[in-house]
């Protein structure tokens, strides 16, 4: 038999569960009702968002002007590019040429070309080491040669990679931390965009007459290759862009090729931060001011693909998963 006191306090019990359980099912509908009432107000301004606006934006398939006949679907070539940001430096000094790679930062340009070595396929050699021509660019680059890649004889440098305000970021959080004058952003930003349209372009169209020398570019001079930009800017203006329906009747009017030929290449460029930033920008056509609304760690590499047919991915943005957390620094 039932201890009384013991079935009074079991009834409580249940009493109470029984309460919890109606208040938690009250609850849950008012909840889902809740849900539901999001869902559709969601739905419904997305619907708004639809009717009343037009995509404004498309792909510009000709972005480097080089789009012609001869870049058919015979090869699909892709340019692989590891843009790889400069190691921890002295920021003391009082100049470039002092600006030198700390302990920490020759680590980190010491594993960044490790990683570059086991990423880039084996048995490839990388098409050339490309680097800014501010000191501690250069001795990053000059670590990653002579480590991992001593088959590529010289590494080439140019001025147009070297560090500056492309642009005025929105929003602008530089300037009150002493950023760059009006003036500074007009000079270096016409340098760094003439070294985007220089160094990011689709795979060129190889030419069976064409001498090797010729085949490969030489470093540009930053003065002259911004006076050659300038005028491609302007003739830019007045050609025909060609977009994706023009580029399928295109293709649908010639007869079917054979399967495209998959190939290949690598390139090394090693450059700073602000630079790395505006150029991934640039090629993924979004608003170039843009940049200082992320951050890249030092020897963190970032690596972008260029098709031949004009479309350009992002596969990393600042990898450094191959670093020590105390090896890790932004500056």
């Amino acid at each position: 038999m039932m201890h009384r006191a013991f079935r009074t306090t079991l009834h409580t019990s249940m009493a109470a569960c029984a309460a919890l359980a109606a208040t938690a099912t009250l609850a849950s509908s008012e909840g889902a009702f809740e849900n539901k009432n999001i869902v559709r107000n969601v739905t419904k301004e997305n619907g708004n968002m639809n009717s009343s606006s037009k995509r404004t934006t498309m792909w510009d398939y000709n972005w480097d002007r080089l789009h012609s006949n001869e870049q058919t679907t015979s090869t699909t070539s892709t340019r692989v590019i590891h843009l790889v940001r400069h190691g921890q430096f002295n920021q003391k000094g009082k100049d470039d040429a002092k600006h030198t790679l700390t302990d920490l930062g020759k680590r980190q340009a010491s594993l960044a070309g490790k990683r570059l070595r086991d990423i880039i396929p084996k048995g490839t050699t990388p098409k050339r080491i490309i680097s800014s021509t501010m000191t501690r660019a250069e001795e990053t680059a000059q670590i990653i040669r002579d480590e991992y890649f001593k088959e590529i004889e010289t590494i080439e440098k140019t001025d147009l990679l070297r560090e500056g305000g492309p642009t005025r970021p929105e929003p602008d959080t530089w300037t009150p931390y002493g950023g760059p004058s009006e003036a500074e952003y007009w000079k270096d930003g016409v340098r760094i965009e003439a070294g985007f349209r220089w160094l990011f372009h689709r795979p060129k169209a190889k030419k069976p007459s064409a001498s090797k020398d010729k085949e490969n570019e030489s470093i540009p001079n930053a003065k002259e290759e911004i006076k050659t930009e300038t005028k491609r800017t302007k003739n830019a203006a007045a050609e025909e862009k060609v977009t994706a329906p023009k580029a399928v009747k295109k293709a649908a009017a010639k007869p079917a090729s054979p399967p495209a030929a998959q190939e290949e290449t690598h390139e090394i460029v090693v450059c700073h931060g602000n630079v790395i930033r505006y150029s991934l920008l640039r090629l993924l056509q979004l608003p170039p001011e843009a940049w200082l609304r992320f951050s890249l760690y030092n020897g963190s590499i970032t690596r972008v693909e260029i098709r031949s047919d004009g479309l350009c991915s992002v596969r990393c943005v600042s990898d450094a998963g191959f670093m020590k957390p105390s090896e890790i620094s932004f500056n």
